[in-house]
């Protein structure tokens, strides 16, 4: 085996990589942005009430 011939297999297995964690980066990115996004609007929608105070006699 050569020294081009160990390049190439270093380059294949680095894209390799770079192809099967790019997906699972833009998907779990997504799942993330999307879970940030709806609780900060549940958030944003929630009516602050106060308790009622009660006199018992």
């Amino acid at each position: 085996m050569t020294l081009s011939d160990v390049t190439l297999i270093g380059k294949k297995i680095l894209v390799g990589i770079v192809v099967t964690v790019v997906p699972f980066l833009i998907i779990f990115g997504g799942l993330w942005l999307t879970r940030k996004l709806l609780a900060n609007h549940d958030k944003a929608n929630q009516q602050i009430t106060q308790p009622t105070k009660s006199t018992t006699s």
